[in-house]
């Protein structure tokens, strides 16, 4: 019956979809990357460094107690 719709998409519109959908599926994989990037810490900032309590274990940051008046 050459009146009857079919309900699959044609080769055209397949191909053109999955590549729409793998240029999509690259800009937000970018757009991760780049936001990971933005909340990276360098590597020897204080909350990565393993040695920070060593070395503050001194009290040499400590505060005196009277300071706070």
């Amino acid at each position: 019956m050459p009146d009857e719709k079919t309900t699959e998409p044609s080769t055209d519109d397949f191909s053109n979809s999955l590549d729409r959908l793998k240029k999509q599926s690259q800009d937000v994989k970018a757009r991760i990357e780049q936001e990971k990037r933005k909340h990276d810490l360098p590597l020897d900032s204080n909350l990565g460094d393993p040695t920070w309590e060593e070395n503050a274990a001194d009290g040499h940051l400590d505060v005196p107690e009277d300071a706070d008046d």
